[in-house]
């Protein structure tokens, strides 16, 4: 067997364990990581130490860590709020309110997928009340999310430019993000 449908078959087992048994995805990668790598490719702890970004890691636990602090004590949901107050009745700017606040959100360090989860209900609470198609606000929300996704302390934006890095390739991080904004913007303009 090839090294490579090994590789793939110890993900696809992590992959299946962690979908019927309620087992952390991460662990069991650690997990198949140390078993693959020493009983099929032949390689020290070290080796296999040496391949895991630990330094994203670090990042990664940080800003999610920092984020459920912000969600827990009320940060979030007072932003949406005041944000929101600040249109002063203005109805058409609601959506680019819960555009920008959750570009914030995930450009602070917010994953897309929770800041998205954390906004959408209460960006479905001010479409009903201000009679918006509730598609629209969807939409300004993901896309707000997407817009702040790469910026540089990000978490999608610290593994790409990461990678970038690491692999010597030519890479602006303020530009990814600038980009990936005015995509974003101009999606919701259009």
């Amino acid at each position: 067997m090839s090294d490579h449908v090994i590789a793939i078959t110890a993900l696809a087992l992590v992959f299946t364990i962690a979908t019927v048994t309620s087992v952390h995805m991460g662990a069991l990668a650690i997990v198949a990581a140390f078993i693959t790598g020493t009983f099929f490719f032949e390689q020290t702890s070290d080796d296999i130490f040496g391949g895991f970004p630990g330094d994203l890691f670090v990042v990664l636990v940080g800003v999610t860590f920092l984020f459920a602090i912000a969600r827990n004590n009320g940060t979030v949901d007072w932003l949406v709020q005041a944000s929101a107050r600040a249109v002063r009745g203005r109805i058409a700017l609601i959506p680019w309110v819960l555009f920008l606040v959750t570009a914030v959100l995930t450009a602070v360090g917010a994953v897309v997928p929770a800041a998205v989860a954390i906004v959408a209900p209460i960006g479905a609470g001010f479409a009903v009340r201000h009679r918006i198609n509730p598609v629209l606000m969807g939409l300004f929300i993901i896309n707000g999310a997407s817009a702040g996704g790469f910026s540089p302390i990000s978490v999608f934006g610290s593994i790409t430019n990461g990678v970038v890095e690491r692999n010597g390739l030519p890479g602006n991080p303020s530009l990814l993000f600038a980009s990936s904004f005015v995509f974003n913007a101009l999606l919701c303009l259009v």
